[in-house]
């Protein structure tokens, strides 16, 4: 991609070569910024899904020394879960900062892409990625999918994203807690906690991000919101 030191040909002032730099150092800083905080959340959630397995393998042999599933296994399974599930709402809050945080980096590059393309108009038709800085512009950067518009089934865009996969794993887990912990009154018992835990927690942490993202998004105010026509150009 053109950088914004090269993009004007003619540079006459002192104070516009200044700004270039300026610009172009601050594309270079937020480009390795979103590099950094992708890293940063791909790590978190590797280290929580390593926990998982390792943890599911530990019940696995608990389960055999113990004879099977009886009172030695829920003892351990209700030790061991818990932590599971801190590790895993921990792992769920700061991969949403670091999301929040890549989002202001996009703003910040898309809005340096159009000062860009509005110094020198010959090299807008070239830019492959928004130079919009509102939440429409947001979705056709890099990282999101590249969409022209916000997903519609935003239930099903959340599920497949790095949240929304390690909220269902913790209710998953609050469900697996909640269900051997009253197993012992009856077995429909116990299933019934267990789905009613698995609700309430994929349904607390999926609202908490969203209103936590929608909170973001209305403290961003937008330089270039993405015009009508934009919405139906092709790529």
């Amino acid at each position: 991609m053109t950088t914004p030191a090269h993009a004007p040909s003619q540079v006459s002032t002192p104070e516009q070569a200044a700004l270039w730099e300026a610009l172009q150092h601050e594309y270079s800083m937020l480009t390795a910024m979103l590099t950094t905080v992708w890293s940063a959340s791909l790590t978190r959630v590797s280290l929580f899904l390593g926990v998982v397995s390792a943890m599911g393998v530990a019940l696995g042999f608990a389960a055999q020394a113990g004879g099977g599933f009886g009172s030695t296994f829920s003892l351990f399974a209700l030790v061991a879960l818990p932590q599971a599930l801190f590790l895993g709402i921990g792992t769920f809050m700061r991969t949403l900062e670091l999301q929040r945080e890549a989002i202001v980096y996009i703003t910040g590059m898309n809005r340096i892409r159009h000062v860009v393309a509005d110094a020198v108009p010959a090299t807008k038709p070239h830019f492959v990625l928004s130079i919009y800085d509102d939440e429409r512009g947001v979705f056709r950067s890099q990282g999101t999918g590249i969409r022209v518009r916000p997903p519609r089934y935003r239930l099903a865009f959340a599920l497949v994203q790095t949240q929304g996969i390690v909220a269902v794993i913790c209710a998953t887990l609050a469900g697996a807690i909640g269900g051997l912990a009253t197993a012992w009154i009856a077995t429909p018992v116990g299933w019934g906690v267990a789905a009613v835990a698995f609700l309430v927690t994929v349904v607390a942490l999926l609202r908490y991000w969203s209103r936590s993202m929608a909170g973001l998004h209305s403290d961003i105010r937008p330089m270039y919101p993405t015009p009508p026509e934009a919405f139906d150009t092709r790529i």
